[in-house]
């Protein structure tokens, strides 16, 4: 197991469950409150896979930054095209 300074032992752990070399993992909360992991290279690259599921709705999403941050975001989903 290796361990990287600087990021959150949990997310180095899920990763390393999951099998994935994506950069970030989101945790989506939808408005009647069903949860969903979801993983992605980017924030932006995370929206255009959550307009297809969640269009026009209201969704929260938690992640840690690249600088250790935990973030909150609540997000209305409108389509990308």
């Amino acid at each position: 197991m290796v361990f990287i300074m600087g990021l959150n032992n949990s997310v180095i752990f899920l990763q390393q469950m999951l099998k994935v070399n994506m950069r970030y993992i989101y945790n989506i909360k939808d408005e009647q409150g069903n949860t969903e992991t979801v993983q992605a290279m980017s924030y932006k690259k995370l929206l255009r896979q959550l307009s297809i599921k969640y269009k026009n709705k209201i969704v929260q999403i938690k992640y840690t930054n690249k600088k250790d941050h935990e973030l909150i975001k609540l997000v209305k989903i409108k389509e990308v095209d």
